[in-house]
């Protein structure tokens, strides 16, 4: 079975205005995530954002999610860990909202565990909207005919929980964060693996919120991803998101942007898609 994978947002968590700091750099930008539609119409989310409301709505202009009776919005979640914008969105998916019923949630064991100690996600689990499957990171979950899901293990700030990467039939890969390059062994083969890559660019510049140490909260930074990756962009595409508001690749026009090109990348925008399971 084909599907296609849709970019439903591109920026860090706050998003891009984020509340407070101005217009920030570039067109406005939803939080990073992203959705597999299958060509029978099943759909999974990848990280449920605070934008998720607008995000789904979006979906309804894609010919095969029209396709869906299903009473769920989705017919499975992932997620990549908990910080803010990538979890948060389950509120949308309990009795006040949505009122899903056992919609699929596939995490790692620290993310269950997580939710079912901490309101409000305990009660989305308790109630029934929430069937939690967790996973050590290793293996894969076959969750739909022509849909297996993998949850890829990297370094990242754990208070919370582990952070994994997602990997969709081993074609396409979304890591929104990561502490950095080198603190993952097996960073360049895991990309290689895959077709597709949406990777971290949460900042070009460790200068570029001034009197905010952004060793604190690592990313790898732009240049640190283009030269790491650089030698593989002729055979697949590899596409950068999870873009703080202060990121200069936000703007399509700025010289920043036009560098990623030049080295053969591609700077994520909300909305854009990708088939899968095509020759």
């Amino acid at each position: 079975m084909t599907g296609t994978l849709i970019v439903l947002g591109t920026a860090q968590d706050g998003g891009i205005p984020q509340l407070g700091s101005g217009p920030g750099t570039g067109a406005p930008r939803l939080v990073s995530s992203i959705a597999v539609v299958m060509d029978d119409g099943t759909t999974l989310l990848a990280d449920v954002s605070p934008d998720v409301k607008a995000q789904l709505a979006k979906l309804n202009q894609v010919a095969a999610y029209q396709k869906r009776k299903a009473r769920n919005a989705v017919d499975h979640i992932t997620l990549t860990h908990a910080h803010m914008g990538h979890y948060t969105g389950l509120v949308q998916f309990g009795p006040e909202a949505h009122n899903a019923a056992a919609l699929p949630t596939w995490v790692t064991a620290s993310m269950a565990t997580y939710l079912r100690d901490n309101q409000p996600w305990a009660a989305l689990i308790e109630g029934g909207h929430l069937d939690i499957n967790s996973d050590t990171g290793l293996g894969g979950f076959p969750i739909a005919p022509g849909l297996m899901l993998r949850l890829v293990p990297v370094p990242h700030r754990a208070e919370f929980t582990d952070t994994v990467g997602i990997s969709v039939n081993n074609e396409a890969l979304f890591i929104p964060d990561i502490d950095s390059w080198e603190a993952w062994p097996g960073a360049e083969e895991e990309v290689a693996r895959h077709r597709i890559c949406l990777l971290d660019a949460s900042y070009s510049s460790l200068e570029e919120i001034p009197g905010r140490d952004l060793t604190d909260i690592p990313h790898p930074l732009v240049s640190d991803t283009l030269a790491r990756f650089g030698h593989l962009t002729n055979e697949r595409r590899l596409i950068l998101t999870h873009i703080n508001h202060s990121n200069p690749i936000a703007d399509p026009q700025s010289k920043a942007a036009a560098q990623v090109r030049e080295s053969g990348f591609e700077v994520a925008e909300d909305f854009m898609s990708f088939p899968l399971g095509r020759d």
